[in-house]
């Protein structure tokens, strides 16, 4: 570990919503504005502050998004909200700039809402190149049960034996292209293995550790509003039936499951990964705000 020795500030970034509080405390003498803290309020938001003589209510997340995850742009005390202050801004696409400043817009009960989101990382970052100001030490905290390529394929054969072989192979494919970059995550249940494709910066493809394989049309659209080419995803719906009519009307899932229980579903997904990797190359994400 590197010493500590003369070092003020955290030792990893925050993953907590308090350490976002503490981080913010010793941020405050470098900011744009001046703000003078009030108090906690123990509910949304959480704190009251002064910032250049205007009192305004001040919510804290870690990542920008949990301020959907934690249903605020519903609480009744939504007015109160003008700033959100995150580790980490993830809701890039859903934010707009405005002198020099960037909000969230937020439509609650037919009326329209602009919260300043004050993203840290991105002063630290910046403290960190303009006057040589550290404030986290180690930069990630350490995850004992980060997900990974063992843990991945450890849960799969001991949930789904049938299907690790296949998944292998379909792994040592993606291996191969250079469009694509392969991510681990970890959901409630399952760590997964997720295709990324590098120059839409999203993972169409992910494969679960109980061996169900999902493709994804679309992204969350709270928090990151993004969907796959009019032209890829006509060649994709028709290969795996996700663009049958139900009950007289049309229904195209944004993510839906695809079968993988042999080796023409193998083939079938590959072909599915062929048509990502080239139309990146000729196609852009729509985004919708």
């Amino acid at each position: 570990m590197e010493s500590v020795k003369g070092f003020r500030g955290l030792l990893f970034e925050p993953s907590y919503e308090n350490e976002v509080v503490l981080l913010f405390g010793l941020l405050t003498p470098y900011l744009r504005d001046n703000f003078v803290i009030d108090y906690f309020s123990g509910s949304f938001p959480d704190c009251l502050m002064i910032r250049n003589g205007e009192r305004i209510g001040v919510e804290f997340e870690v990542l920008a998004s949990d301020f959907y995850a934690h249903k605020h742009n519903r609480d009744p005390n939504l007015p109160k909200c003008k700033m959100v202050v995150c580790w980490r801004n993830n809701l890039q696409q859903k934010t707009i700039e405005k002198n020099g400043k960037k909000f969230l817009k937020v439509v609650s009960k037919g009326q329209e809402h602009h919260i300043e989101i004050l993203a840290l990382k991105e002063i630290v970052e910046q403290l960190k190149e303009e006057r040589s100001l550290r404030f986290i030490l180690m930069g990630k905290r350490p995850n004992p049960e980060q997900a990974g390529e063992e843990r991945f394929f450890n849960q799969l054969k001991g949930n789904v034996k049938a299907k690790y072989s296949l998944v292998l192979r379909l792994y040592d494919f993606v291996k191969q292209k250079e469009e694509f970059e392969v991510r681990w995550g970890c959901g409630r249940h399952w760590f997964t293995l997720n295709f990324h494709v590098k120059k839409w910066n999203v993972a169409p493809i992910n494969i679960e550790g109980n061996g169900r394989v999902w493709i994804g049309y679309a992204g969350n659209p709270a928090i990151s509003p993004w969907e796959l080419p009019n032209e890829t995803q006509e060649k994709l719906r028709p290969m795996f039936n996700h663009d049958k009519p139900k009950r007289g009307k049309q229904v195209l899932p944004k993510w839906a499951a695809v079968p993988l229980k042999n080796y023409e579903d193998l083939d079938k997904i590959k072909k599915a990964i062929e048509i990502l990797a080239e139309d990146s190359k000729k196609y852009s994400l729509l985004w919708k705000r």
